[in-house]
Order: structure tokens, then sequence, then C-alpha cells
């Protein structure tokens, strides 16, 4: 038997604001919430489970979630004092992450100059070039999936001579022969299904619930992560996962994933479970079976990285809706055929889409949307399409998110070969995925951005499809989610103020249109959105609720 040996995951911060040491252009939230450190957790548990070695995790998010200015170097060196580690990794999943890395890699060197430093995730498998090139601490990447990758070096006598020979270690050296090409080591997934949360402090992260009318989050909420799957089949040209897990879907066993989740349930209390598979629908017999037997267990399911929903028939969504999922995110990306097919390169059947929300809303299952603006090659036209698209399948939300070239995608590719982004742009950590970042020619950046805007607030505002008809109580409930997130959204407030008038209730009416006015009259801005979509400051019933129609950006 091998020695038994130490290991030390790092999770670098993504709520990166207020660190002095870190570049001012990176002080920005990536996520508003903590969410377990799901990645580092697979693959600790995987090791442990699979040999004598000790695996530890740490959160560097969790000093920051409480004090925005903790010194999180300082923190961390406070950490190393507690033992000796053979092996540091960085656990990066975000490209935002970067400028901590060569700061916590210099004291973790000055601590332990004999130990094996890599970094792993998503964000470094794509930027591992660049990563290596400008953190010299670093012996190397690992590739993609790290469960296979750590136990292979923690069970050899010589570490080093791993990472030299493997195809998924990538050392600075490799990244010097134009011939090399990394290779993923893949693992049985029902190896990597029972996560072990002993190896972090539970209480510690307060994730919250997608968005939802129907989010039941409380104080005695646990909610959870899963990943059931790996891998997906689609090209899409915004999305780095055809360079990561690539086209071949891997599955966990049904068996596994319910037993796991059992276990969450008994052990930890779990009520919400969140599913973080990119395809969860597409072997439609087994997601069937997933949620057949989920909906024994009286839990509620969330999915909100979004479906497919050309796999959704009239049984896939009786079996969701009966297994606690009550709101669906729906990939669409588009609503103009040609975009989606010429430039999005994402198969989608139109003649679906309104049957599926049919569906859905005969189930009781909210229907949100998931659009991409600003793409290349998309006009001002199709973007109109998009948004009549858009009303005319009555979805009860939407989300319109700016066309953001992450790196590892074809998108990303295709900006730096043809100049659409500026050179500032292509710096590690330097995008932020909140503004369109995107320079083409033809295009104006301001345009999108206004775009975005108003269709927000033209398609779930003043457009609502569940006012339009007279679904009043789910819209209320819509409008309170938003505030919930966003306490001061003027509009939100005054959308109430006309659902409560409609249902009689003039003190909630009054209440809403009060504030609405107080914010509105206080904010120029938000004065010019209420003139250009007809809502009276002086009276709402002035309000006009029908065929407002987005407002065209110069």
């Amino acid at each position: 038997m091998v020695n038994s040996k130490k290991a030390l995951i790092v999770v670098l911060p993504y709520m990166v604001n207020g660190e002095k040491k870190v570049k001012k252009t990176h002080k920005r939230n990536i996520r508003s919430f903590l969410a377990f450190p799901y990645g580092a957790l697979t693959i600790a548990s995987y090791v442990r489970k699979e040999s004598n070695h000790d695996v530890e995790i740490i959160d560097l998010n969790i000093p920051l979630q409480s004090d925005p200015s903790a010194d999180v170097g300082l923190l961390f060196e406070k950490y190393l004092s507690n033992g000796f580690y053979d092996f540091i990794g960085f656990s990066m999943s975000y490209d935002n992450s970067f400028p901590w890395l060569e700061l916590l890699t210099n004291i973790a060197l000055e601590k332990f100059p004999k130990s094996i430093m890599f970094a792993g995730g998503p964000a470094a498998s794509t930027a591992y070039k660049e990563i290596l090139k400008l953190v010299r601490n670093l012996h190397a990447i690992c590739y993609l999936e790290g469960e296979g990758p750590l136990l292979e070096i923690m069970n050899s006598t010589n570490p080093k001579q791993v990472l030299k020979s493997s195809n998924t270690w990538i050392t600075p050296e490799k990244c010097r022969d134009l011939l090399f090409a990394p290779a993923a080591t893949h693992v049985d997934l029902d190896g990597v299904i029972d996560v072990d949360y002993e190896l972090v402090s539970q209480d510690a992260y307060n994730m919250r619930e997608a968005f939802s009318p129907f989010v039941k989050y409380h104080e005695d909420s646990k909610q959870f992560f899963i990943v059931t799957s790996r891998g997906c089949p689609f090209k899409c040209v915004f999305c780095a996962e055809p360079s990561l897990q690539g086209s071949n879907m891997r599955y966990a066993s049904v068996s596994s994933i319910i037993s796991h989740i059992k276990f969450l349930i008994d052990n930890y209390g779990l009520t919400v479970l969140t599913i973080y598979d990119d395809q969860i629908l597409l072997n439609k017999v087994r997601a069937k079976e997933i949620f057949r037997e989920i909906g024994k267990l009286n839990i509620r399911v969330e999915m909100p990285n979004g479906v497919t929903l050309s796999y959704i028939d009239e049984e896939m969504a009786m079996l969701m809706s009966k297994a606690g999922v009550d709101t669906l995110f729906l990939a669409i990306e588009s609503g103009s055929p040609r975009v989606l097919r010429e430039v999005v390169k994402k198969p989608i059947a139109f003649k679906k889409i309104k049957p599926v929300v049919n569906l859905l809303k005969k189930y009781n299952i909210f229907a949100c949307a998931f659009f991409v603006i600003g793409l290349p090659g998309e006009t001002r036209e199709e973007r109109i399409e998009t948004r009549n698209f858009a009303y005319d399948m009555g979805f009860d939300w939407c989300f319109f998110n700016y066309a953001t070239p992450l790196r590892g995608s074809q998108l990303y590719k295709d900006c730096v070969d043809n100049g659409w982004i500026k050179e500032k742009y292509r710096e590690l950590g330097s995008i932020n995925m909140s503004e369109y970042v995107l320079d083409i020619p033809g295009t104006s950046k301001e345009e999108i951005q206004e775009t975005i805007f108003n269709m927000n607030i033209d398609l779930n505002f003043v457009n609502n499809v569940n006012i339009r008809d007279a679904n009043i109580e789910l819209a209320i409930r819509s409008f309170k989610e938003v505030l919930l997130r966003h306490k001061g959204h003027p509009i939100a407030h005054f959308m109430l103020s006309i659902c409560y008038k409609t249902i009689g209730n003039i003190e909630l009416d009054e209440y809403h249109y009060g504030i609405f006015k107080d914010i509105v009259n206080e904010n120029l801005n938000w004065l010019d959105v209420c003139s250009k979509f007809n809502l009276s400051i002086d009276n709402n019933d002035t309000f006009i609720s029908k065929k407002v129609k987005l407002v065209e950006t110069a």
C-alpha cells in the first residue's frame, strides 16, 4: 500500500470584491451567493473513498461573504500553518478568479516549497497556456476531470514523472510543444455521485433557489447540488462545453442517483435538489425514470442550467411536475430560425415550442426562456423578431443575456480572429457577463444594452403574459420574486399596483404605487422608461396593458 499523502484543494474566490492586492478591474462578484464547491467535493470525495490519502478543502469565498474587505491572503497563510500538504490544488471555475492565483501560489510556495502545486477547473482547462505562462509557481494544470488524475499522482511514488508523462497533466514544458494535445481522464460517474459534504461546513452556504414564483426558501431549507451526467452533443457557438466535456454523453446510474438523494434527505434534511446537468433530458427513458423515482421523495427540484425542450413530451412534463419541478428554464437562445440555425448552430424545432409551453402550463410548471442577444451576424430586425416570438409563445418569464465570448467557446475564437473584442478583454478575468463587450461592425453596444433592457421591461412586466391571461395571482408572485432579488425595482412595484387594483385590493395597490412614484420621481432614468412604456406616475388607471411595442433604439 502507498504511504498516505495529504492534499489541499483551494477554491479560489469568485466573490472578488475587497482584496487590495488584486486588480481593481477584477473586484466584482461572479455570483451573489455561496454555492457548495461541487467540483472540489467530487474530487476530494473520490480520492478519499478510493485510497488511504487525505484531502482537505478550503473555500476562500466564505470569509469574503461575511467581510468583503477580508485579507484572503493572510487567511490562507494562517490556514496553511495547520499542517503539511504534499499537493496543493487551486480550483478555478471562473476566469475572474485568476488574479488570485499568483498571490496564493506565492504564499503556498513560501510555506511549502516542496509541495506539488497545480490548478484545475473549467476556467483553468480553457486557458492553460496563459495561466502557465503567467503563474510560474504551478507545476501543472489538470485538464478537465480531476478525480482520476489526482488519485494517480497521490498513489505514485514519483508524482512529477506522472505529470511529465500523462497528457491529462499540462506542464509548462508541454505548452512549448506545438504538437502537444491535452486529453481528459474519465471516471465512472457512479464513483463520484456520493459526495462527502463533511469535507465542507454545510452551514456556511446560503444557496439561493433559482428564479421562480414558487420558491419555497426559508431558514429551514436545505439545498444541495447534483450532476448526474457529463457531456453535451450540441455545439452552441457561445458555449465552452464542446471544448470541455465533449459531445459524448456519460451517465451515472439511476440507482446511484436516487440512493444519494435519499442519503441527503435522511442525513442532511435536503428539501431542494438542484440538478446541474447540461442535458438532463437527453436520454428520455433515463430522465423519466429519475423523475419517477424522485416523485416519491416529496422534495422540490430545480434545473437552472436550462433544458432542451425537444425532449419534453406529456409524460415527461407530468413526471417532472410530480417530482417537484414547478419552474423550468428552456434554452431557446433566439426567436429567429436563421440565427439559431446559422449563428447559434442549435437544432430546435420551432413548431414544438408553443405545444411544450402549453404542456408545462397544463402541469403547473412556470415556463421560463433563455435568450442570447447581440451575436455576430444577428440583425436589428432579428432582435425584433425574437421579441415578437417571445410575446407570441407566452413564456411566463424571459431572461435576455448578452452574447459573451467565454474562453473555450467558438464565439471567443471568432472574436479574437476577427478583432471583435479589444485587447483588454482578452486578459484573463477581464470579461464581466453583465456587460456587452463585443465590437462588431454595424452593431452598437448601446443598442444591444438598451434592447435587452427594453425586452425585459416589455415582456416580463408591461406585457406580462399572466396579466394578459388574467392569471393575476401568478403575476403577483412573479413580481414579488423580482422584489426579493431587486428591492428597488420600480416597474415591479408598478405592476403589483396594477395587479392589486385588478383584484380590488386598494390598500396594496396604493402601497406599491406610492413606492413606484417615490423611486421614479428621484431617478430621471426611470422617468424616461415610464414615458417609453406609457406608465403614468400620476394615475395608474391610464396604464395601457395591451400592444405596447418594444422601443427600437437608434
